[in-house]
């Protein structure tokens, strides 16, 4: 079952303003991120990126990473910073998605969070990472980054609109492994500010 709730402070094992300023490079330095934004070939460099060939590589990869992480606990899916309007738009995108709002009588303009069991994170996971690239429903534009936590411990999977996603998390041995398991892969691994690539080989 799938909770949307308003309010969700409590949910994240993590304080979401010094999670925000991590991103404006004002971080409590006695609570360290790192982030690593696992890209395919080209994106860095702006060359466009096929929708279905992310897909194809990215949902059967963000399934692995979840299921490595998940401890029986919820995920916590939400937009990136202040929560928006969850589909304003209209169109017949993200199907299962719209679905899951309507079947819980739950309206578009909800704001707010939405929680998850694994097998929930899983079967949604499709339109999920499809989120910000086809929510706007306007060609060539781009709605919130999603943030994907989980319950228990910090760790964040963003989904990016520019058809990636990054990982973020305080545990620097998790992130680690997570790089060194994808490293010889298909994706290009760009490091976020304050983290060395190199410290996570």
């Amino acid at each position: 079952m799938v909770e949307f709730i308003k309010k969700f402070k409590d949910k994240v094992p993590y304080d979401r303003k010094q999670y925000r300023d991590f991103f404006n490079d004002d971080t409590d330095p006695s609570i360290k991120w790192y982030g690593m934004s696992f890209q395919l070939p080209g994106g860095f460099e702006g060359n466009e990126i096929n929708f279905k060939e992310y897909l194809e590589t990215y949902e059967p990869w963000f399934k692995q990473v979840v299921l490595k992480l998940d401890n029986g606990s919820s995920w916590i899916v939400s937009h990136e910073g202040k929560g928006l309007k969850w589909f304003p738009y209209g169109g017949d995108s993200l199907t299962h998605l719209r679905g899951l709002f309507k079947q819980n009588n739950v309206p578009n303009t909800f704001k707010g969070a939405l929680i998850f069991s694994l097998n929930d994170l899983l079967a949604f996971s499709r339109d999920l990472i499809s989120y910000p690239y086809a929510a706007a429903s306007k060609v060539g534009a781009l709605y919130r980054d999603l943030d994907i936590s989980h319950g228990e411990f910090p760790v964040v999977i963003k989904i990016s609109g520019h058809l990636n996603i990054d990982i973020l998390s305080t545990d620097k041995e998790m992130l680690k492994e997570l790089v060194r398991e994808n490293s010889l892969s298909f994706f290009v691994l760009k490091a976020y500010n304050g983290t060395s690539l190199l410290e996570l080989q």
